[in-house]
């Protein structure tokens, strides 16, 4: 343990707390059981143990005084104070040895002068400075370069010879200057801690190097002096034109000529398209087609329209509008009228998928007797009881089932509770906590697993987004 005297300037301590906080980089390695912690002016407190990884020390009582938040603060170990003592009581001894002395003449002395102390009773050595002539048993190491044997302590600049003689003249070169490497405590303070979580962190982490990753919604954190700084897990950014069964493409003139789509189907295949071509779901592909005098298509197309290349132009449907001038074409209703706006935000992560913006209703499409929406937080549901197969929170109706959706929800049931109709195993909560899934063609449908462990408490959907593979 040290024995040096430690200051610390910056700390935190609350009423009634024994667990001080440390601030700043100041060392508090190898603290000495016993030391004494004096801060803000207060009565010095004992100091049991320090703790280098969380930069606190622990007091052997609880902080008797109010709050104190960023004051300086200095540590003296218990040995370091007894040798003090010591010193103390040493020249306090030697004084009243003194004044007994002086005091024990026939005439006590008011004052001590030299012609007091009769000189044949000092020793020798201390009646003045012997020459160096007047020495006679001098030590060999004086008449010369002593051999290193015989050097103790340190040798001055004033003993070192003018030149060395020597066969290798690489012992004369100048050395290199040392790197001072940090001490222990200082690459222990210095280092990020690394910490898995399940919270979005929000409190602030109060100067503290920290790195918190969270692998259910794969985000990291990094600690910043006063707030956490997300890393970004964002490639690129773009919009979709997600078109529904029932919408269509028009010509502004009926086209002859070849056609050129990029698509990515939801559910229906190549439905609606020019030849009816078939595709697999959920995957991209480029068709071409010869069309002659075609004036509309894909009204039972149901996905992602991402390019249309005609023999007049070519353009990609990423930009929130209904008309595309450039290939003479516009989006819209059965009657020919222009349709709403069906383009979405996506977000192109690292794992190679763009994630729609969140696509969480306000109203859930039906809620079974157990389930009440809370009224501040459209996102928050609690259930009572629901121990039927029917007694469910649907999300959406029939037209979104066949989708592909990243859902991340947090819940403290502490029942397994089926996310969709299918009652499939890998789309379950078998207990409290948050979880991250990915659901294909599978309808959103939360209710009990079993009927013998009924659903009660609550659910909140942090987000639900599209989930659509990246093209090539």
């Amino acid at each position: 343990m040290s024995n040096y005297a430690r200051d610390f300037s910056d700390v935190t301590i609350t009423a009634g707390s024994d667990t001080l906080q440390i601030n700043s980089n100041d060392s508090n390695f190898a603290i000495a059981p016993g030391s004494r912690l004096f801060l803000n002016g207060f009565l010095p407190v004992t100091v049991t143990a320090g703790d280098t990884i969380n930069r606190t020390l622990t007091l052997a009582a609880p902080w008797p005084h109010a709050d104190q938040v960023n004051v300086p603060a200095s540590l003296i170990p218990i040995g370091l104070g007894d040798w003090l003592l010591q010193a103390l009581e040493n020249n306090r001894a030697a004084y009243e040895a003194f004044v007994a002395t002086i005091e024990g003449q026939e005439e006590p002395l008011t004052e001590v002068e030299w012609g007091n102390i009769v000189a044949s009773t000092l020793p020798e050595f201390v009646k003045r400075w012997a020459s160096f002539e007047e020495i006679t048993d001098k030590p060999e190491h004086v008449l010369g370069y002593p051999s290193f044997d015989k050097v103790t302590g340190k040798v001055s600049t004033e003993q070192l010879p003018d030149s060395i003689e020597t066969d290798s003249k690489r012992t004369q070169a100048l050395s290199p200057p040392v790197k001072i490497e940090p001490s222990l405590s200082h690459r222990l303070i210095d280092y990020p801690r690394l910490k898995k979580t399940v919270d979005i962190p929000a409190h602030s982490p109060n100067n503290r190097r920290e790195m918190l990753f969270d692998d259910v919604r794969q985000a990291a954190y990094i600690a910043l002096t006063e707030e956490w700084l997300k890393i970004p897990n964002v490639v690129a950014t773009r919009e979709f034109l997600v078109k529904p069964e029932g919408t269509r493409l028009y010509f502004d003139n009926n086209y002859t000529g070849s056609l050129t789509l990029r698509v990515y189907p939801m559910g229906e295949g190549g439905t609606g398209l020019p030849d009816n071509p078939t595709l697999t779901n959920f995957e991209w592909h480029t068709v071409t087609s010869t069309v002659t005098d075609l004036g509309q298509f894909a009204s039972g197309f149901v996905g992602i329209i991402d390019y249309i290349e005609t023999t007049n132009g070519f353009e990609t449907l990423s930009t929130a509008k209904s008309h595309f001038q450039s290939v003479g074409v516009y989006h819209g209703n059965s009657d020919g009228s222009v349709a709403n706006n069906r383009f979405r935000e996506f977000s192109l992560r690292q794992d190679g998928y763009w994630y729609s913006a969140d696509v969480m209703p306000e109203t859930p499409y039906s809620m079974g007797g157990s389930w009440a929406q809370d009224t501040t937080d459209y996102r928050l549901f609690s259930v009572a009881g629901a121990d039927g197969g029917s007694d469910a929170l649907r999300l959406f109706g029939d037209s979104w089932d066949e989708y592909e959706f990243e859902i991340v929800v947090v819940t403290d049931i502490p029942n397994p509770m089926a996310l969709t109709v299918g009652n499939n195993a890998d789309y379950t909560t078998y207990f409290e906590g948050t979880y991250r899934f990915i659901v294909e063609q599978d309808r959103f449908y939360f209710k009990r697993q079993a009927s013998f462990a009924p659903l009660t408490g609550s659910v909140r959907i942090e987000s639900l987004r599209l989930r659509v593979a990246h093209y090539e």
